[in-house]
């Protein structure tokens, strides 16, 4: 079943969440269209308002609690307006099918396959491994959607579509790869996905000056920290449809930081690593424990070619971090990056993945001779 408690979901281009009461109006206008008419096949023959409401209040929000049918709004990041719906049902312990459709106002901007990369890392996240959808031929428009997200085409077939109507109709499917090795534990740290409720400790982190000062946003609001926690929630790994690993720290029971690692060139396997720590929890040795875990998830299981850290050059304590962690200095490049007011240095620091490969036959008995 799946963990509604992920939701909302966020990237750059949409937000997916649960439906509410304010998006009957604009839900019930969207289904009038000539084309969400044609190929939608929704269950009933027509929505006003107020049977939106209805379902909103019923069906709708009883399917979320149960974790077996999730009818979520696509909408607008910047405005959290009502742009489109899709539906997740059919919802088995390893598979569930997929619906959806995008309100005529909002066509046009990528929002569909946006949230098809959102709805892929939710379904992984609750351990499905399968997805289906199905189209009819002539919709030309959603079969290139769902090619361009990874789901392959199969032969036509004649099946009931959920308006109860029997259509030919194209099936298309995607599997779903397992998370890779998460939850990550090291002597005393575990290193695992975000989850909601980690906004409030991480804006205690994040909201302190001398956390803030080196980064490039400002301190942390309680909107700000709702909103960065939404969009790293679908950051599941560097084969995820973010390209992008979110994970928080966890030293006895609490959370001390975060560590975020993200390719920034798919095809030749660069990627880029990033931390904060909370200044109370330094001195012990755990970002040292968690950014070095991480690099090497990166650099043995990911099979990253080359890890690399950006970071103020003021940032002392980030630099040594680096240097510890066994990653090279290759670069202090001068008043490069405008940054709250001022001008400031950057450090590049980089590792390979045939650094790790020597350090590990340094370390090896007998290395030595």
């Amino acid at each position: 079943m799946l963990d509604t408690s992920l939701l909302p979901l966020k990237n750059d281009r949409v937000t997916l969440r649960a439906m509410q009461s304010r998006d009957a109006a604009a839900y019930a206008k969207g289904t009038e269209e000539d084309s969400v008419r044609r190929y939608a096949h929704l269950p009933e023959p027509s929505y006003t308002e107020a049977s939106t409401a209805e379902m909103i209040a019923g069906p709708i929000s009883d399917g979320l609690v149960r974790g077996d049918l999730a009818v979520l709004t696509i909408a607008d990041p910047a405005t959290d307006e009502f742009a489109g719906s899709l539906v997740i049902f059919d919802i088995t312990s390893s598979n569930a099918e997929i619906g959806f459709w995008i309100h005529p106002d909002f066509r046009g901007h990528g929002l569909t396959c946006a949230a098809l990369d959102l709805v892929i890392e939710f379904t992984r996240r609750g351990g499905l491994q399968q997805l289906h959808a199905r189209t009819v031929p002539e919709n030309q428009a959603s079969q290139r959607v769902l090619e361009r997200a990874g789901f392959a085409p199969g032969t036509f077939v004649g099946t009931t579509t959920p308006s109860g109507q029997v259509a030919v109709t194209v099936p298309f499917t995607r599997d779903l790869a397992p998370i890779c090795g998460l939850p990550l534990s090291t002597s005393r740290l575990q290193l695992r996905l975000y989850e909601h409720a980690d906004a409030e400790p991480l804006q205690r982190i994040y909201t302190q000056p001398d956390v803030a000062k080196y980064l490039l946003e400002d301190p942390w609001t309680e909107e700000d920290a709702l909103r960065q926690i939404s969009g790293r929630i679908s950051k599941t790994g560097l084969d995820s449809t973010s390209h992008s690993l979110a994970l928080v720290i966890e030293y006895q029971g609490k959370i001390v930081g975060d560590v975020m690692l993200r390719l920034t060139d798919i095809e030749r396997d660069v990627a880029e690593i990033g931390w904060v720590l909370a200044p109370n929890a330094g001195g012990q040795g755990l970002a040292t424990e968690a950014v070095s875990a991480v690099l090497d998830l990166g650099l043995t299981v990911y099979k990253v070619h080359r890890i690399v850290a950006q970071m103020d050059a003021r940032n002392r304590s980030s630099a040594r971090l680096a240097e510890r962690v066994g990653m090279l200095r290759e670069a202090h490049l001068r008043q490069n990056w405008w940054n709250k007011g001022e001008w400031t240095d950057t450090l590049i620091y980089a590792i390979l993945a045939t650094d790790i490969r020597k350090h590990r036959r340094m370390d090896s008995p007998g290395a030595l001779g």
